[in-house]
Formats: structure tokens, C-alpha cells, sequence
């Protein structure tokens, strides 16, 4: 690739579904390591161990009085998560409670980890020789720190950033994210491109905040989650790119 007349500054990427993809037997078992990791960081209060079942339970409560104020489990940060569900426990830690949350925060990903997608591999390694910035911008019940560690030593590629929706508050497609993206990004919104596989969460969530936007398809054919839409009736924008292949990126960067 050689610069052409480069109309970004950065690339920012979806995760899910566009970096990497999940079955739901993945995620399943990546639950299964995380529920069984933070029942051993707690303890009730007479000492005796916390079962994984419990865990599982006290998430569930936690998840649906969050959905009664209107606010998605992945908008709240990890170690707020841990507290949350150590308080409905009524339980107590037993190590540390930084090492507790970061455990939880971690687990599942070594032993279950997502597919990375070889298209983002090639592109984020060819963009980093280049020297041009990539970040990654993702709704997660994980930090960005553990999806950047993760991605970095199984992908085997730089990302500048990864702004996840634990540490931001909010999710994709709040307008803050994004801005949030920026900011980290060290660049004015206008000068990202973001590229991911929903119209909803994706596009219209870049453009409102004044980031471009790319609908990637490639790896629609894997979704499992049916309550993640993808382009669904979204008006014909001729402004949007749609690709199938991430390799098609760099034309929209200003790359050759």
C-alpha cells in the first residue's frame, strides 16, 4: 500500500463480528470460566465458599435491575460489576479485591478464545507498518485493557486504543463512545473512519458523532446472536460504503 490523497487519520474498528467472532458455545464456556473464577475471589461472610451457581444468579439480578433503569450490563464498569454482585451475594473477598476483578475481567478469554478474523490480522498488520493509527471501539461486559492484551498477543498486532463500553458508561450507538474514541484517538472526529458489521450500532452511531463511517458484511454468514441487527431496513445511503472484505479498507482510507 502507498498513500494516496489519505482522507483519515485513523481507523477504528468494531469488535465483535469484525475483529473477531464468537459461537455461542465460545461464549458460553468463556461464561463458565468467569462464573467459576470469581466464585473462588469471594466468600461469604461465615467463610464457607461461593458456588458458581450463585454468581450466576446475583449477575442475573444485577443485569435485570439495570435493565429496569434502561441501562445495559456492558455500560457498567468491571469492577462495579464485581462489587455489585459481591454486595447481592453478601459475601466477602478473599484475595485482593483488584486481583479479584481483574480476574473475572480476564477469564475465558485464553481458554475459549474468540476466532480472529485473518482479514483484520493482514489489515492492522499492514496498517501498522504504515504507521497509521488503529483503534477498536466495542460494547463488552470486559475492559478495553484485557480485549487489548488479548488481541495483541493472539492477533499479533498493535491497536492503539480499545475503547469498550465498561470503561466509557455507555454503549454503542450513544454518541459518546465515539467522542470518547476521539479523544483517546488524539484526533478530531472527522478524521476516523469507522468500520463494523451493524448499521444500527455501527454507522449511525459514527456518523452522529461526526466520525465517518464503512458497514462491513464479511462475516455476517457467522452471526449467532439474533438480537444483533445488522443492516435491516436502513435507508440506501449512498455516503455509506458497504464491503465485504476488510482487505477493501485501505481504498477508503486514501491508501492505493
Amino acid at each position: 500500500m502507498r498513500p494516496g490523497s489519505a482522507r483519515y487519520r485513523v481507523l477504528s474498528l468494531d469488535l465483535h463480528d469484525t475483529v473477531v467472532w464468537d459461537t455461542r458455545e465460545i461464549v458460553g464456556a468463556q461464561y463458565e470460566v468467569r462464573w467459576r473464577t470469581l466464585a473462588r475471589g469471594l466468600r461469604m461472610s461465615d467463610r464457607r465458599p461461593v458456588a458458581p451457581d450463585m454468581v450466576v444468579t446475583a449477575r442475573e439480578s444485577l443485569s435485570a435491575e439495570l435493565k429496569r433503569e434502561g441501562r445495559p450490563i456492558e455500560s457498567i464498569p468491571v469492577a462495579v460489576q464485581v462489587e455489585r454482585i459481591r454486595e447481592l451475594l453478601g459475601a466477602q473477598y478473599a484475595s485482593r479485591p483488584e486481583q479479584v476483578v481483574r480476574d473475572y475481567d480476564e477469564g475465558g478469554l485464553k481458554e475459549h478464545p474468540p476466532t480472529i478474523n485473518p482479514e483484520a490480522v493482514a489489515l492492522v498488520r499492514n496498517l501498522n507498518s504504515l504507521g497509521f493509527p488503529v483503534i477498536v471501539v466495542t460494547d463488552t461486559s470486559r475492559s478495553g485493557s484485557a480485549w487489548k492484551s488479548f488481541l495483541e498477543a493472539e492477533g499479533g498486532f498493535r491497536v492503539a486504543h480499545v475503547i469498550a463500553s465498561t470503561d466509557v458508561g455507555v454503549c454503542k450507538p450513544d454518541i459518546r463512545i465515539f467522542v470518547e474514541a476521539a479523544r483517546q484517538a488524539g484526533v478530531a472526529a472527522s478524521e476516523i473512519l469507522h468500520v463494523g458489521d451493524s448499521w444500527r450500532w455501527d454507522v449511525v452511531g459514527a456518523r452522529a458523532g461526526g466520525l465517518g463511517a464503512a458497514l462491513y458484511r464479511g462475516l455476517w454468514t457467522r452471526v449467532w446472536d439474533p438480537d444483533r441487527l445488522r443492516e435491516g431496513a436502513c435507508s440506501e445511503d449512498p455516503l455509506v460504503p458497504r464491503i465485504d472484505d476488510l482487505s477493501e479498507i485501505p481504498t477508503l482510507l486514501g491508501y492505493e
